[in-house]
């Protein structure tokens, strides 16, 4: 009797558990709805063991490795300037280094680092994941994003080229502190001009990405794009929005504003409420990295 009591009572313990647990999930779907919150990643995992690496960059050496990367940029950039320099290797990771520079290359202001596979490593579907740390100030994002020579054909969809942002980090100093540790997921296509579309996947947790390592995946296929964050699905899309051409990799980091004055201009401002200036920052923040562990490349098997 005893037995069937504690069992009882634990069958009961665990229903409110689930109960709780599945409140907990409407309230945050609600909050996602109603204000825009984050939401937890929550999808399928992806298994690699069904998948085979063709492509990698471990950022072992002591330096870039130009056979597999080129600058993205070497000059002005939004509110700063992009320079081959702020992109650093060693000691196993590769920094993207924002910094200000009184006697930079193009003269004083913001400088930071970007680097893509363009005409090295351009490929259609497949598994693409990076391991990083975002940088962490005020008034800049960093990204793992792909991109296409058709991106600006329009044509009504992005079948012939999208900007694939598999993340992009521009809520550190959010207004909203519930939003300060999430990533954003977006695609482009059809230019950017008044023809450009755009879907805005919304904005999901990781684990204090500012200070800790987060992977960030896509798995990109003729019908769809799944995102991952850690190896969880957060979000996937089909239909137009899913590119049919090869693209290539880039990991940048952009600092907000225009003609290289520090702005609120940013990705992401509209969806999810800005993320300051740069200039609002306390000096000693600077230098500060998007660092890097590896970028890896999958097909699936099969």
């Amino acid at each position: 009797m005893a037995f069937l009591e504690k069992f009882l009572v634990f069958r009961e313990i665990r229903m409110v558990q689930r109960l709780i647990a599945a409140l907990l999930i409407i309230v945050e779907v609600l909050g996602a709805l109603i204000f825009g919150f984050p939401q937890t990643p929550r999808g399928q995992e992806i298994d690699l063991d069904a998948w085979e690496l063709v492509w990698a960059d471990e950022f072992d050496g002591t330096g870039l490795d130009t056979s597999k990367w080129r600058p993205a940029g070497d000059g002005l950039r939004r509110g700063g300037y992009w320079d081959v320099n702020n992109a650093i290797v060693e000691n196993g990771f590769l920094y993207l280094r924002t910094d200000y520079q009184e006697a930079g290359r193009f003269g004083p202001g913001w400088y930071s680092g970007a680097i893509e596979t363009r005409g090295l490593y351009e490929k259609a579907y497949g598994y693409y994941e990076c391991r990083c740390i975002c940088p962490g100030a005020a008034g800049l994002w960093g990204a793992f994003w792909m991109y296409a020579h058709g991106v600006g054909t329009i044509d009504g969809s992005g079948n012939d080229g999208a900007e694939i942002d598999i993340f992009e980090s521009p809520s550190f100093a959010n207004p909203k502190k519930k939003m300060r540790d999430s990533v954003t997921h977006t695609i482009h296509f059809d230019g950017y001009g008044e023809e450009h579309q755009s879907t805005f996947l919304g904005s999901y947790k990781a684990v204090k990405p500012y200070t800790e390592f987060n992977t960030y995946g896509l798995e990109w296929n003729e019908n769809e794009c799944i995102f991952y964050i850690n190896g969880v699905e957060t979000d996937r899309i089909d239909g137009k929005y899913v590119s049919q051409v090869k693209e290539w990799m880039l990991l940048t980091v952009e600092v907000g504003g225009s003609n290289a004055v520090p702005g609120a201009n940013q990705a992401g401002v509209v969806e999810i409420g800005g993320n300051g200036i740069i200039t609002a920052n306390p000096s000693e923040v600077f230098p500060v990295d998007m660092v890097v562990d590896y970028v890896r490349v999958y097909d699936r098997l099969g």
